[in-house]
């Protein structure tokens, strides 16, 4: 007897958090340290989110700015998920980050990848706690909450650029590469992703989408990402249009990888992003485990 395979999904339902303005009409703040901040909780918008596994062309790191590849990694989930430990993060630095640059670069085709930073994240919030008053603010100085958003906008795309390669050299490669970007590989560390999964906001369909327009600013005060990433004057977080489309991809496996750009000097390819809740998710589902590895890419003309 055969065993009848399930089709995937066309598309799911759920929703993702985006902008809600602060409470003051003054420009926004997080103070980690403090907790305290002007930011309206999150804006819950309804979304239908395509499944990329159903579609006949699937989208590209090239021509939409993210991809889902097939990739397996020689580290285990116990070594991904060791991260806090000086031999973890050995591990991944000088493992991981060269299976990441080489996908990168397959896929891209750049003459410079650098990846520089990693960050290992575990979901396992209940949307039932959104909506309450201030649990998603306060989650704001503890955890990444699963909020629409880009890692750099055009300003701090430059200014990490910067801190990483130096004054001199990042000016150097600005002008010899006139598109640069911040390119993230995201794996989900656990054998599939049942809850949480990653979303990407198609903007293409918006006229005159650009940072300046559809991205709200967040001034993080006391940082404590400072310490990892090093500084950031502002985090970018996603004003609502109802010309976005989502997409994501149906039961994910650890043994695949999403690349993307979640920063970029060509405003047409960055891909705001963030887990959504799917409302074909049980409540029991596994808490939601990943690593994602983020890379300075710089493009030939």
């Amino acid at each position: 007897m055969t065993t009848a395979t399930i089709a995937a999904p066309s598309s799911t339902t759920g929703f993702m958090c985006m902008w809600n303005g602060t409470k003051d009409n003054e420009p926004a703040y997080v103070d980690y340290a403090t907790g305290k901040t002007n930011v309206n909780e999150p804006k819950r918008v309804e979304v239908v989110v395509q499944n990329i596994r159903t579609l006949d062309n699937k989208p590209t790191l090239k021509q939409n700015g993210y991809e889902l590849c097939k990739h397996s990694t020689n580290l285990s989930p116990e070594q991904l998920l060791n991260s806090m430990t000086p031999d973890g993060r050995k591990s991944i630095e000088e493992v991981y980050y060269g299976e990441c640059r080489a996908i990168i670069r397959e896929l891209t085709g750049a003459p410079v990848v650098e990846p520089y930073i990693f960050r290992v994240r575990q979901n396992g919030a209940n949307p039932r706690d959104f909506g309450s008053k201030n649990v998603a603010n306060a989650a704001m100085t503890k955890a990444s909450l699963p909020i629409a958003h880009v890692d750099r906008d055009r300003h701090t795309l430059r200014d990490g650029i910067v801190e990483h390669f130096g004054r001199e050299t990042a000016a150097e490669l600005m002008s010899k590469y006139k598109r640069f970007a911040q390119i993230n590989v995201w794996r989900g560390i656990n054998d599939v992703v049942r809850s949480w999964p990653l979303a990407f906001v198609d903007h293409s369909k918006v006229p005159g989408w650009d940072y300046d327009t559809h991205m709200a600013v967040v001034e993080p005060r006391n940082d404590p990402r400072v310490a990892l990433r090093g500084p950031k004057s502002q985090d970018s977080v996603l004003k609502c249009d109802e010309a976005y489309s989502y997409y994501y991809a149906s039961d994910m496996t650890r043994d695949e990888v999403f690349v993307f750009s979640s920063g970029d000097s060509d405003v047409s390819k960055v891909v705001p992003h963030g887990a959504f809740w799917d409302y074909n998710s049980t409540d029991n589902a596994p808490t939601r485990c990943s690593i994602e590895v983020r890379a300075w890419v710089f493009f030939d003309n």
